[in-house]
């Protein structure tokens, strides 16, 4: 279920426990649509998600497919265990950057900003 957003700098976060499924996302639907019209990077804090199906998955790439397409990232931060594991068999992490946590996603993408 959602915990929180925030922004940091031009990022925004959205912070996730739970599970990341069916559920969540129909209860989120209308804030996912609200989050393609940010003018941001995004980023899903998944260090508290134990569980994520093909709707979060879906709710994932829905984003970036959006977000990319006006110059924006959609990166994912804290994966593990299941959601690990089905990133990696969807191949997902080959496309969208995923970070072991925030604190590396902040550290990486501080780099990459002044290196810009």
């Amino acid at each position: 279920m959602l915990n929180r957003t925030y922004m940091m700098d031009s990022d925004f976060i959205i912070s996730l426990h739970g599970s990341f499924d069916a559920d969540t996302v129909s209860i989120m639907k209308d804030e996912i649509k609200n989050y393609s019209k940010l003018n941001n990077h995004i980023i899903f804090d998944l260090e508290g998600v134990n569980f994520i199906d093909s709707s979060g998955i879906g709710a994932i790439v829905y984003l970036y497919k959006r977000m990319i397409v006006k110059g924006y990232t959609v990166s994912v931060s804290g994966l593990t265990q299941q959601p690990l594991e089905l990133f990696n068999l969807l191949l997902l992490n080959k496309t969208i950057n995923c970070y072991e946590n925030m604190e590396d996603y902040w550290s990486i993408s501080k780099e990459i900003k002044i290196a810009s």
